[in-house]
């Protein structure tokens, strides 16, 4: 998924340099079925936000990410150290009378070169109200 998603990042960068664009976020990506997630047959989404729409290309696509209620929060640490925050988000989802909607968003805040201990990522769970 690494190396996916830097060729992603690349063709993405060309776009918006070519447009004059910026992005308005850190990239992020979009796991579906986080719920039943299969490490080795993932279907995911690599996304740039940018504040307004524009034409994409063969490689990168443009769309609008609807609007949702989501419960979110920011760890700090190791990606294999993620499964039990994902757990208590699924958890407090529950408690709350909402049901996960099944996908999840990353946001990845800090380069994989610094120490795994300062890794910042947010992750976002969409809920059905």
């Amino acid at each position: 998924l690494e190396r996916i998603f830097a060729e992603k990042r690349k063709d993405a960068l060309n776009l918006l340099r070519r447009t004059g664009e910026y992005m308005t976020d850190v990239p992020f990506i979009i796991y579906y079925d986080y719920l039943n997630m299969d490490k080795y047959e993932l279907d995911v989404e690599i996304c740039f936000p940018v504040a307004r729409w524009m034409e994409g290309n063969e490689i990168v696509r443009p769309r609008i990410i609807p609007q949702k209620k989501v419960v979110h929060c920011l760890f700090r640490g190791d990606y294999e150290e993620m499964d039990y925050l994902y757990g208590e988000m699924t958890a407090w989802i529950t408690c709350k009378g909402y049901e996960p909607e099944g996908t999840a968003y990353e946001f990845y805040y800090l380069k994989k070169e610094n120490p795994y201990d300062e890794w910042l990522t947010k992750i976002v769970l969409p809920v059905n109200c």
